[in-house]
């Protein structure tokens, strides 16, 4: 029989530093970083069969776990890092713990590759990523004696539980409203609220079980206290919504109880404190409301009168908002598909009347968490707008509802399916579509309007997380869709995170968004704000570099009449690095005003930019640039092998002159130099001559030959120059042999 022995606390945390470590080597998804997390987490399930709560609290300069003192340099080391860095004096992880929320978890320790990055918010990063059974700060523990014995604080159990519980409804009968209304109660809150270790579900029971032990007295004064306390926070809702609360309240509290008997007593007390209106009494509580069939029944008939005959707006709402709150599945997507069926009315009060309604729903659904029926709306939805002759009206009020939708599909991540949506409303916005004017209008104002600040923070912080490949893809096809202007803003703020996936993603969504990043990059390299320097020096700090450097290459990825402009600004920059990549870029560009800024680069002081602008102009083959070459050549002979092999690659035949005029020393620009230089022009001109080629050469290289024959200097020393004639001369000679005989076999 096998024994499975508990893992102790310290060898808990020892595994859970382990898997940081893990998560520090390998990129994330890697197979040792699953690997990692499971050994730890297994370790959790086995402590979490004896306990629902694994806490790790700092008391003074110990660390404790579950009120017990743990040993252990380097872990302990980590783990006080840790709980000053985040000032934060305890960490619980509950049993509800999943494997997906405890991995999101641990890469929170990973440490940035940059020492400089900007300290990340626990508590942040846990709301961000929706884990919710990980607390901050929840649960405290204070040393007793010098012994280590701790002891662990506001923690409520047994009767302590229910007398608190007690205190809790008594002193907030909207919470205690809330919890019977089923509306949503964060267990975040409770904590929050009342500083103790209070499971929801706990609060809920036990205030279901004391209002069932309440006396009929009891359950009408709690019912009139708390109507009127409902009523009056609901003024600024709509009378259907608190109406609806009404009886709601009114038939979850009284349960089982003598309905009868106790309805007309509960008209009265709201009748005497003027809680409801008279008129509204009989309406309210009639016991039909409390059926599904009949309130569906009725409310079919007032969907069918729409656009047709007029409609009591407050009781439909009423009416919708019980068969929306419906426990019948069946029965909500009936009202609903009938009721989207009228967003095709010609009347316009129909539909506002439809949108309302709608708005309502889906607000509901949000609220509520009812996925089913959020989708049922938002599917419904898709399959109207993917009708390209949708009439512009129809996509309006579409657009309307759909802005709600695609708020909670953020929220959500469902990125596949907001980018279905995008691309319906990006095929109707573009200029090239046959779409009415209209229709084009109300797409690109939606667009425009979806782009707000919350939704690309959540677009960029799933770049910024390193998330799949295939998220990233359809994450920048959607960054893509939206408002440019606004997308390149948001881009430029992470184009040079250390992440490399991250700033490579977002420079490859900038590269495509065209006139909008250009605007956005220019203003940036306009600003005097943007060229920080480090102290004593012409170099950008590195950030400021980073940005530099990032807009430039992006303006050499999109074709503006800006961009050139915009990088000859920059031609005079103190920092090399700015000057030789806006000569990168100017040859990237390569069009012909880029060849006349790249020129202005020949009188740049440093030999390395210089240089790279002649490549750069070797590179674009433009003959326009032949002549300040030349020039180049007579007054910088620092740069006269580079110039030489450029003028001759450009200029070919167009160069044999000048390169004539150099090795006759007849060209003024070299008469002052001395011998040797001469000959080392001499030379490159020679290898320049003997790839050009041209049969007219021969006789013009043959006679420099015969006369560096005659010299002394032959006889003396080994003469390099005469090297380089015989050698141009042989293959010169070699290349017209080659083209006389293919001229014979094309003949033949």
């Amino acid at each position: 029989m096998q024994i499975t022995t508990k893992p102790s606390y310290a060898h808990v945390l020892k595994q859970i530093n382990g898997a940081i470590r893990v998560l520090e080597m390998y990129p994330s998804g890697h197979p040792a970083t699953l690997q990692a997390t499971e050994k730890p987490f297994s370790a959790l399930q086995e402590i979490f069969k004896e306990t629902n709560h694994f806490t790790i609290s700092r008391v003074e300069e110990r660390i404790v776990v579950n009120g017990k003192n743990i040993e252990g340099s380097d872990i302990l080391k980590r783990l006080m890092e840790e709980f000053n860095n985040q000032n934060t004096s305890s960490l619980t992880l509950t049993k509800d713990l999943t494997k997906e929320e405890f991995g999101k978890f641990l890469s929170f320790f990973v440490k940035p590759l940059n020492k400089d990055a900007l300290p990340k918010s626990l508590p942040e990063f846990l709301k961000r990523n929706r884990i919710q059974s990980i607390k901050v700060d929840q649960l405290k523990y204070e040393l007793v004696t010098e012994d280590e014995v701790v002891v662990k604080a506001e923690v409520v159990e047994g009767a302590d539980l229910k007398a608190h519980i007690s205190k809790i409804m008594k002193d907030n009968p909207e919470l205690m409203r809330d919890i019977v209304l089923d509306k949503s109660v964060r267990q975040e809150e409770l904590g929050e609220e009342f500083g103790a270790e209070i499971e929801l579900k706990q609060l809920t029971e036990e205030v279901g079980k004391q209002i069932k032990n309440l006396s009929d007295d009891q359950i009408l004064s709690l019912l009139a206290s708390n109507l009127e306390q409902n009523l009056k926070e609901s003024e600024s809702k709509n009378s259907g919504s608190a109406l609806n609360e009404v009886v709601d309240l009114v038939d979850k509290l009284l349960g089982d109880r003598e309905k009868r008997k106790l309805l007309p007593q509960i008209k009265k007390v709201l009748s005497e404190r003027g809680i409801v209106e008279r008129e509204h009494l009989d309406f309210l509580f009639e016991e039909k409301w409390l059926k599904s069939q009949e309130v569906l029944d009725e409310l079919m008939g007032m969907i069918e009168k729409l656009g047709r005959q007029e409609v009591d707006f407050e009781k439909f709402m009423f009416l919708w908002h019980r068969v929306i709150s419906s426990e019948d599945t069946k029965i909500k997507s009936y009202a609903m598909e009938e009721l989207l069926a009228k967003l095709n009315s010609e009347n316009a009060q129909t539909r506002n009347f439809v949108i309302s309604a709608v708005e309502k729903a889906l607000n509901h659904f949000i609220n509520e968490k009812l996925e089913f029926e959020f989708l049922y709306i938002k599917d419904r939805l898709y399959e109207k707008i993917k009708d390209q002759l949708l009439p512009a009206h129809i996509l309006k009020d579409c657009s309307r509802l759909l802005k709600i939708t695609l708020l909670e599909m953020f929220q959500q991540q469902e990125f596949k399916e907001i980018h279905k949506i995008l691309l319906e409303y990006n095929t109707r916005s573009c200029s090239e579509t046959t779409h009415p004017q209209e229709v084009k209008k109300i797409a690109q104002d939606f667009i425009k309007e979806i782009s707000d600040e919350s939704k690309l923070a959540i677009l960029v912080s799933q770049v910024k997380e390193g998330v799949p490949f295939v998220t990233i893809k359809l994450i920048e096809e959607i960054l893509e869709s939206l408002d440019k202007d606004k997308v390149a803003e948001k881009l430029t703020d992470i184009f040079t995170l250390d992440d490399r996936a991250a700033r490579i993603s977002a420079l490859r969504v900038l590269s495509r968004l065209g006139k909008s990043s250009v605007s956005v990059l220019v203003a940036l390299l306009s600003n005097p704000g943007t060229f920080i320097r480090k102290k004593g020096t012409a170099l950008l700090v590195d950030e400021q570099w980073y940005k530099v450097r990032n807009a430039i290459y992006v303006l050499g990825n999109i074709p503006s009449e800006e961009r050139v402009p915009a990088l000859s600004k920059l031609s005079q920059d103190p920092d090399i690095r700015v000057r030789l990549e806006v000569v990168k870029t100017l040859e990237k560009i390569g069009r012909p005003e880029s060849v006349n800024v790249l020129l202005t680069f020949l009188n740049d002081t440093e030999d390395e930019v210089r240089r790279n602008a002649i490549t750069s102009l070797t590179v674009l083959d433009d003959k326009s640039c032949l002549k300040p070459l030349m020039e180049h050549l007579r007054y910088n002979h620092r740069d006269r092998k580079i110039t030489l092999t450029a003028i001759g690659k450009i200029g070919k035949e167009d160069s044999i002159d000048f390169l004539l005029e150099l090795l006759w020393e007849r060209e003024k620009g070299i008469q002052h130099l001395a011998p040797r230089q001469k000959d080392e022009i001499k030379i490159a001109v020679l290898n320049i001559l003997g790839k050009t080629g041209s049969s007219e050469l021969t006789e013009e290289v043959e006679k420099f030959v015969k006369q560096r024959e005659k010299g002394l200097m032959n006889l003396l020393v080994k003469d390099k120059v005469l090297e380089s004639a015989n050698g141009a001369l042989k293959t010169i000679e070699s290349r017209n042999k080659d083209y006389s005989g293919s001229g014979r076999k094309k003949m033949n």
